[in-house]
């Protein structure tokens, strides 16, 4: 090689060292290997009556952009959103059921502030490569537990099982979230949570009776939290009639979360379906993406190389390599862009993959007292109208008056309740 050769190859050296350092810095891979198993914390003898609280998890919050080209690039499919939404917290229910650690675990289709616990979630990125939520636990009283975000590689064994019921890829964060609800129950003492059951009760009968039950409960409006002033006799009639009309509450929770598990049923084998697809076409447009840019990083300092060595070189080979670098790297340009054409491509897959998938919400009819109601709508619209009739229930056993709404066309009133007794 002549001095002219070894100077250009010097001036060279420094840029194209640039270039493949950057084309490589874009070669990160998702860790998705398969990950130790977490489960929920069992409980090991039966917790007191008294002290057990029922918890709500609220649907989650679906988090969906209102700008379009938001929702594709973060991958945000309105329709899966609108299903993970009820799916992801019957998961969380699921797994706090079966800790066996608390009451009565629901899913509450609206924001109800009179139960014992209640789990919001907020969804800030959900693929079947990853899932994060940003979670708030508070109680009846109006403390706050605790306010943490969750996130979670999927377990890619979840898409390899292909016999019977396979584990949610994600089934570690909601084991993960029960464990922590879990280890702040334990920081309070028996006298806590019983004045949070009492609050809870008190609060739902507040709700339908402002005028008789706003005496029992006290607030501190700096720290926004309830406390119980005085307890009404366990014989108190307007107590009792709370306790039928809550346990009539209870029951079309039930049917409402009969119909969120059946829903969760029906779409799971979708819905691991498109997590997989989503799993597999996410790593197929990232290592598209990395793939073209290190092409057109590459084919660029091949293009740049050959136009320097074209410009100080004045021998025939000087020249040819010139131009074989040169045409050398438009053909890696052009390769890069055929690559992100591919991308593009995996981009409209998983847009296709969201589109297809569609949740439908049946009429549901409940049999009170003998009387025959279809509340219409989605399961929140539906749960809605109920609370509506339970004021008006609340009004025919009192015979006092209570604001209500019109009825909707095609909604039958509340019918007048008989009398009988409820537990919690």
């Amino acid at each position: 090689m002549n001095g002219s050769m070894r100077q250009v190859s010097s001036k060279l050296a420094s840029p194209l060292m640039v270039l493949a350092l950057l084309a490589s810095s874009g070669c990160v891979t998702h860790e998705t290997r398969p990950q130790p198993r977490l489960n929920a914390i069992q409980a090991a003898e039966e917790i007191p009556e008294a002290q057990l609280l029922d918890v709500g998890v609220r649907l989650f919050d679906e988090n969906v952009p209102e700008d379009e080209k938001k929702r594709e690039k973060e991958r945000i499919f309105p329709d899966v959103r609108k299903a993970e939404a009820r799916y992801l917290a019957m998961q969380v229910r699921n797994t706090l059921e079966g800790s066996g650690q608390w009451g009565q675990v629901r899913v509450i289709p609206v924001d109800d502030e009179a139960l014992d616990v209640r789990v919001s979630a907020k969804i800030l990125e959900s693929t079947g490569m990853m899932l994060r939520l940003a979670v708030t636990v508070d109680d009846a009283t109006g403390r706050v537990w605790f306010q943490k975000e969750y996130e979670q590689l999927a377990d890619t064994r979840s898409y390899k099982d292909t016999t019977g019921k396979p584990r949610d890829p994600f089934q570690n964060l909601y084991a993960t979230l029960a464990n922590d609800i879990l280890a702040h129950r334990q920081t309070l003492v028996a006298a806590d949570l019983e004045t949070i059951r009492n609050v809870s009760e008190l609060r739902f009968a507040r709700d339908l009776a402002p005028y008789a039950f706003e005496s029992y409960l006290g607030t501190d409006k700096k720290k926004g939290t309830y406390q119980v002033l005085r307890l009404p006799s366990s014989d108190d009639p307007m107590l009792v009639r709370m306790d039928r009309i809550r346990e009539r509450d209870y029951a079309l929770l039930d049917t409402v979360n009969e119909h969120y598990a059946l829903f969760t049923d029906n779409m799971s084998e979708s819905y691991t379906n498109w997590r997989r697809y989503s799993h597999d076409e996410i790593e197929a447009h990232d290592e598209a993406q990395r793939s073209a840019t290190t092409r057109k990083l590459l084919g660029a300092a091949a293009i740049i190389g050959g136009l320097v060595m074209g410009t100080q070189s004045n021998t025939y080979v000087g020249q040819a390599a010139a131009t074989a670098g040169v045409f050398g790297g438009a053909y890696a340009v052009k390769s890069g862009f055929d690559k992100g054409a591919e991308v593009k491509m995996h981009s409209d897959s998983l847009k296709q993959l969201g589109e297809s998938f569609q949740a439908e919400i049946q009429p549901m009819v409940v049999e009170v007292e003998g009387r025959t109601l279809q509340l219409r709508g989605t399961a929140e619209e539906q749960y809605q109208e109920w609370r509506r009739l339970l004021k008006e229930l609340y009004e025919n056993e009192t015979g006092l008056p209570v604001v209500t709404a019109p009825v909707a066309d095609g909604q039958a009133a509340a019918p007048t309740a008989n009398a009988g007794g409820g537990t919690r």
